[in-house]
């Protein structure tokens, strides 16, 4: 990892380097040529805009890769699908092409997927995604267009972002001048000034959070002066008045941010009284009230050492922060799981503290086992990129000529680059030894941990007294969520299906605990709304720190009768009946899920018979298992099955299922655990 990481600080110096070559050659004043990406794009109008990109791709207008664009960017600005909208712009920077307009679409196209891999924690593979970029497109055609230019621009601001990250500070200063000063000189040339003052601003966000994050708080504190001072700019400015509110509301959500990193800098420089300034001003903000802006919050009040409150705002957040999908990478531990650890150490809330501790220490090796696997994709990108800047000199000798202490810094790093490298490859071949053993280990413990997972739930379905009982379940992962069992209790069957939030080793430890819970009350014969009522006292409240919860549909059915007394605790409503037309959803009370709330009484009911009718429980990775395209299975597609297939045998109707999905999916991989439980009673 080590060696990794050198070779690529080496070569992002290079980059940055070549990158100052070619800038001198750049005039000073840029005109924008045209403003077709925002005609096409409309991005202030994100509702219907996949609707819109497929009528403009039928009508010849635009490209199968710029359509690819309209579907993804919903994905991030309307949905918070973030993990869904990566791969459509890689598929967009995947193809080479030579087409103006789909060049420009795809320099947005890395702009985004720029900025989602850095604010999920991937810092290095943003810095990369950026240099790709601006090594394949130029400054002379982003300029061709204010949207793509704009896209450019923050392109560039990412690579100083990744430069901090790995402690070149100096030169990620000399990135974010250059781009800062770029963005002030293209002002004049700009077509939409109401555009242009967001991604302005935004330029401050991305600056002096790095800045922060890496604890570089003097260095921060200039760039908060020049945002302060452009805030100010803008209001006397002569087009402030023509502004749309939405504009201004931008600008002043990037000053709030400037304040919050702001009390942060000048409380860790021993300047409490500023950073308490600070702070009180960030509160009148409408941000601070924003779940970025709670999240900001916190990381003040433990800097200040206000634990407790801290403490209480990371409570808060864990649900809320599940659905924009941060991916678990050493950045997102470093940036927000040991601010949380620390904050609830220091509130005195030993178990939370431990709890979150265990929580690091169980992601800790996957995570880095994943890095490590990331690292040889990351080697061969920078050797690309290497080979790419070796082009570069050749095209462009006579200007390296031109200008000898440039060439001279350039053939020094070389050096240093390929002399470190020679040096170090013996040490490198020993640590990837290293790290493949440790690949090894952590994959045959995860091979074990889903060995047990798997002997928690049945595998033998008794035929007993007329009963017909199957039931599947396929992690998406080495280990799930997903959860069935059954308990025979004199002529009561007891059944279960369930979803745990999550996925991967957390959502299967509380797994075990749902499994173990359901067994035990169902022994006891307790009725399904009592186990649910049970169950939620015992997974919620205070010792629920991660906010875990489970939806579930226990049922008990009396073989000899029929008789079904059922609770769906936020699960799939189950399908009843199959074949000529006969299938329908259950009607269902609307429960909670089980470890939301501890003081809930879950409601039960009752069907008098369901003899010789077929009853499918199931969890949502069966309705909303994907394809290719990010297509679901869906309810109605579901039910047009059931509707048609006949009975057989409960076996029969889940692998039929299980085929149809498999077809659906054509090659894609499992998005969810899916689980399957059918029975039939004659």
């Amino acid at each position: 990892m080590k060696i990794y990481r050198f070779i690529a600080i080496h070569v992002l110096l290079l980059v940055v380097v070549l990158a100052s070559f070619t800038a001198c050659e750049q005039q000073q004043h840029y005109e924008i040529q045209d403003d077709v990406l925002y005609s096409l794009l409309e991005p202030d109008k994100v509702e219907g805009m996949e609707q819109r990109g497929d009528s403009l791709y039928q009508a010849g207008q635009i490209s199968a890769l710029c359509r690819k664009f309209y579907h993804a960017y919903p994905l991030c600005n309307k949905y918070h699908q973030f993990n869904d909208a990566v791969p459509l712009f890689r598929e967009m920077l995947k193809e080479g092409t030579e087409d103006s307009l789909e060049r420009l679409f795809q320099i947005c196209a890395a702009s985004e997927l720029t900025m989602i891999l850095r604010y999920q924690g991937h810092v290095e593979n943003s810095m990369l995604t950026a240099i790709d970029a601006t090594q394949r497109f130029s400054l002379e055609e982003a300029m061709t267009d204010q949207t793509a230019l704009e896209s450019y621009i923050r392109l560039g601001t990412f690579i100083g972002d990744g430069l901090v990250s790995t402690g070149n500070y100096e030169e990620a200063e000399k990135q974010f001048t250059k781009f800062y000063d770029l963005s002030n000189e293209m002002k004049p040339g700009v077509m939409r000034l109401a555009e242009w003052y967001p991604r302005h601003f935004e330029l401050y966000e991305v600056i002096i959070r790095s800045y922060i994050v890496s604890g570089q708080y003097a260095r921060a504190l200039p760039w908060i002066e020049r945002c302060e001072k452009d805030v100010e700019a803008y209001y006397k400015a002569p087009e402030f008045k023509d502004m749309p509110h939405s504009t201004t509301q931008y600008v002043e959500g990037y000053l709030a941010g400037s304040q919050i990193c702001k009390a942060v800098a000048n409380e860790y420089l021993g300047n409490p009284e500023e950073a308490e300034k600070a702070y009180h001003t960030y509160l009148k903000s409408d941000m601070a009230h924003t779940i970025l802006g709670k999240l900001n919050r916190a990381f003040y009040l433990s800097a200040s050492k206000h634990y407790k409150e801290a403490a209480d705002i990371f409570q808060q957040l864990d649900n809320v922060l599940a659905m924009y999908s941060p991916s678990i990478s050493l950045d997102w531990i470093h940036e927000y799981y040991l601010p949380k650890f620390e904050a609830n150490l220091h509130a005195g809330r030993r178990d939370s503290a431990f709890v979150q501790a265990e929580q690091i220490c169980e992601t800790l090796d996957s995570t880095l086992t994943t890095y490590m696997h990331d690292e040889g994709g990351k080697l061969a990108t920078i050797y690309a990129s290497l080979k790419k800047e070796e082009k570069i000199i050749e095209q462009e000798e006579h200007i390296i000529k031109q200008r000898t202490l440039g060439l001279s810094t350039f053939i020094i790093l070389m050096a240093g680059f390929f002399g470190t490298y020679t040096v170090r490859s013996k040490r490198h071949a020993r640590r990837i030894a290293e790290v493949k053993a440790e690949q090894e280990r952590i994959e045959n413990e995860l091979s074990i941990a889903r060995e047990i997972q798997m002997s928690m739930v049945p595998h033998d379905f008794p035929q007993h007294h007329g009963l017909d009982m199957y039931a599947l379940m396929e992690p998406a992962k080495e280990v799930g969520g997903d959860l069935y069992g059954y308990v025979f209790n004199k002529n009561k069957l007891y059944f279960a299906v369930g979803d745990v939030s999550g996925k991967g080793i957390p959502a299967s430890l509380f797994m075990a605990q749902v499994t173990r819970l359901f067994h035990t009350l169902a022994d006891e014969g307790q009725s399904p709304a009592q186990i649910c009522t049970i169950m939620n006292k015992e997974l919620s409240g205070a010792d629920n720190v991660n906010g875990m919860f489970v939806t579930m549909f226990i049922g008990m059915l009396d073989i000899d009768s029929g008789h079904l007394n059922f609770c769906n605790a936020g699960h799939n409503p189950p399908i009843i009946g199959c074949g000529e037309k006969k299938a329908r959803f259950l009607e269902i009370e609307s429960n909670a899920p089980i470890g939301l709330w501890p003081d809930l009484d879950f409601v039960g009911e009752e069907i008098d018979c369901i003899k010789n009718q077929t009853l499918l429980v199931y969890s949502d990775g069966l309705n909303e298992a994907e394809n290719l395209e990010q297509k679901q299975f869906g309810d109605d597609h579901l039910m047009d099955i059931m509707h048609n297939v006949q009975f057989v045998s409960s076996q029969h109707i889940i692998t039929h299922l299980q085929n149809e999905v498999e077809h659906h999916r054509d090659g894609a991989a499992p998005n969810d655990d899916l689980t399957m439980f059918c029975l039939r009673v004659s």
